[in-house]
């Protein structure tokens, strides 16, 4: 990935310097690693290893391990630091025209690949990239934490979670233990609520899914003690799975050597490696042995978890929110191989370069060579916010639309329910808080640091030459205040929303919410309140093109952008009808019933399929 500590060093009739490599990564350039790395992902599933096409050569009880491995090649960006490092190095190539060139420092991805770009363009190199410590401590790394994962697998199950595993249930809901906060998950509590009351008592099991702590803040010793922070549901997953039940997966563990070395020897693979004519083999090998050695033993023993789970509930609707991630789909596999319903309800906005949101239509079929296969596992029944999102699952997903239904965001009926509740001298309070003066116009900014730093500096620039113009950063809570500070640079109009002040209270007196990737422009349009998106292209990009919202572009002034929506009260009007045509067209909205159509949709499907052990 092209850093900002990726430092080339190039050598030209004017000399020799440095510079960052970041520098030749513009938005379109990212837009297209993107697309071509998750391109490249999907190419491998046909590619033979041992004279078998990828998806029907790794198999657990039938069923593809092809599913987990594509996703884990896209959560370890493998695909994505290659292309964005060759996009970059060709665009710093094309613009300085070296007669030599180096790397000063940077990602091993930009080591590797600067030199290999050095010689197909037959530019002369200066030093070395071998970088054999780094080599091996990243192959001891992936050793080190298969054993670890399998070590942990093997221990004492039987009442791990603190409980004892549950009874037979209409519906089994398998939520991430992680997302509790005291007794409510984070994301679909108002689901879970709703069905609670609609179906008899004892009728919704939950099922604690992964650790419960989410992995950011996980302590180094997390995994050397047993003292962790209890927590809702009970029951963990790998309560219901004995020892025996477990031991498919683990075979495929002992197996992982000869996998690793089938993959390593395939001919295909080695050449799918040669990436814009470059040899990009030593970083795609180690992503190879991950999958060998971490990603499939760990599906096919959450495989058989599942599995033992679902033996032991009976339920007739098996329930998640991560349906296109590796818990969910090990669910939905399990579920599809016992004649359970399954249903996917979603808890965020879902990206367009998501590749597991992404399918072929050959993945929607049995591959030709399995009998057993089934096609990609989607769940029977999706719940989703808006008819957005379901055109998205219907054309990029290819997802069946009988398995597609709008429901709601019950996240964003809790918005607006509580931005109806906020009265004048609330308004008052939070102007008060955030430093506003009578007269001032707020823009609220609501987006990762992470994604806004390269403009934020901008931002803050451009936005103080607008007369009354205040900017109160909401950060988001994986992040502190101090890198919007910095880069703000002390300026005057800047403010940090204290942690008490909801984004909710925020939007309701704001003139305009400015964001790079948050469904927080989702949230301000329903409350009318008009969005400013940064650093075009990105992952609200449709909603732009679609004149929901308006946009700047990576290199572009935003000052005119904030202008037009500040101040133009015939262009402001003109984006807020807009947004309000697009909202009519997708349904956005909120009526405060999305937890009650989805519960009513769970349990109408569980009534269908019959009630527990009753499975049709």
């Amino acid at each position: 990935m092209a850093g900002s500590d990726d430092v080339i060093v190039v050598r030209t009739g004017g000399g020799t310097r440095r510079v960052r490599l970041a520098d030749s990564l513009d938005a379109s350039r990212a837009e297209q690693a993107e697309r071509e790395a998750n391109a490249w992902v999907k190419s491998l599933r046909g590619i033979p290893v041992d004279g078998v096409p990828l998806r029907e050569r790794f198999t657990h009880r039938g069923d593809s391990l092809w599913w987990f491995a594509e996703l884990y090649l896209h959560k370890m960006r493998v695909a994505n630091e290659i292309h964005r490092a060759l996009l970059a190095l060709e665009a710093l190539v094309g613009r300085e025209r070296p007669t030599a060139m180096g790397v000063a420092g940077g990602t091993r991805a930009v080591r590797v690949l600067a030199r290999r770009v050095a010689e197909r363009d037959g530019i002369a190199w200066l030093g070395g990239t071998r970088q054999p410590a780094r080599d091996w401590l990243e192959r001891a790394g992936i050793v080190w934490r298969g054993r670890a994962y399998m070590a942990r697998a093997a221990g004492p199950r039987r009442g791990r979670g603190g409980g004892r595993p549950l009874g037979q249930a209409a519906v089994a809901a398998f939520v991430h233990a992680a997302f509790w906060h005291g007794r409510e998950e984070q994301y679909i509590g108002p689901v879970l609520r709703e069905l609670e009351a609609a179906l008899p008592a004892g009728d919704v099991a939950l099922v604690g899914l992964g650790p419960d702590t989410s992995y950011k803040a996980r302590p180094w010793h997390y995994h050397l003690t047993s003292r962790k922070q209890a927590r809702a549901p009970k029951v963990t997953v790998e309560a219901f799975a004995s020892g025996r039940a477990l031991l498919p997966g683990r075979e495929l563990w002992r197996r992982r050597r000869s996998v690793f070395a089938s993959l390593r020897a395939s001919r295909g693979l080695r050449e799918a490696a040669v990436i814009r004519g470059c040899d990009a083999w030593p970083l795609v090998e180690p992503a190879l042995m991950g999958i060998a050695y971490l990603q499939f033993p760990w599906s096919a023993c959450v495989m058989d978890q599942l599995g033992a789970a679902l033996d032991a509930l009976k339920p007739s609707v098996a329930l998640t929110y991560a349906e296109a991630g590796g818990w969910g789909r090990a669910l939905v596999l399990e579920s599809r191989r016992r004649g359970i319903a399954s249903v996917g309800l979603q808890h965020g906005f879902i990206y367009r370069h998501w590749l597991n949101y992404l399918h072929e239509a050959d993945e929607m079929e049995p591959a030709p060579g399995n009998p057993a296969d089934r096609g990609f596992p989607y769940p029977t029944l999706t719940l989703l916010y808006d008819e957005f999102a379901a055109e998205h699952l219907a054309r990029a997903g290819r997802i069946p639309p009988r398995a597609l239904a709008v429901t709601g965001s019950s996240r964003l009926d809790a918005l607006v329910e509580r931005a109806a509740a906020i009265t004048p001298d609330d308004m008052d309070r939070t102007r008060r808080a955030v430093g506003a003066g009578a007269g001032d116009a707020l823009v609220v900014v609501a987006a990762k640091f992470s994604q806004i730093g390269p403009v934020f500096e901008q931002l803050v620039r451009e936005a103080g030459e607008i007369p009354g113009v205040r900017l109160v950063v909401k950060p988001h809570p994986a992040e502190a205040a101090a890198p919007y500070l910095a880069a703000g640079g002390g300026a005057p109009h800047l403010t940090i929303a204290p942690a008490r002040e909801g984004l909710a209270d925020l939007i309701r007196v704001s003139r305009l919410l400015v964001t790079v990737n948050s469904t927080a422009a989702i949230e301000a349009m329903v409350m009318g309140v008009p969005s400013l998106v940064l650093g075009l292209p990105n992952n609200l990009t449709p909603f732009v093109e679609a004149g929901a919202m308006s946009g700047v572009e990576e290199g572009e002034p935003i000052g005119p952008a904030l202008r037009a929506l500040l101040a133009d009260e015939g262009g402001r009007r003109a984006v807020l009808e807009r947004s309000a045509a697009f909202m009519r067209r997708y349904r956005v909205e909120s009526d405060g019933r999305a937890a009650l159509r989805a519960a009513e949709r769970i349990a109408g499907l569980a009534a269908a399929r019959g009630g527990p052990g009753e499975v049709s």
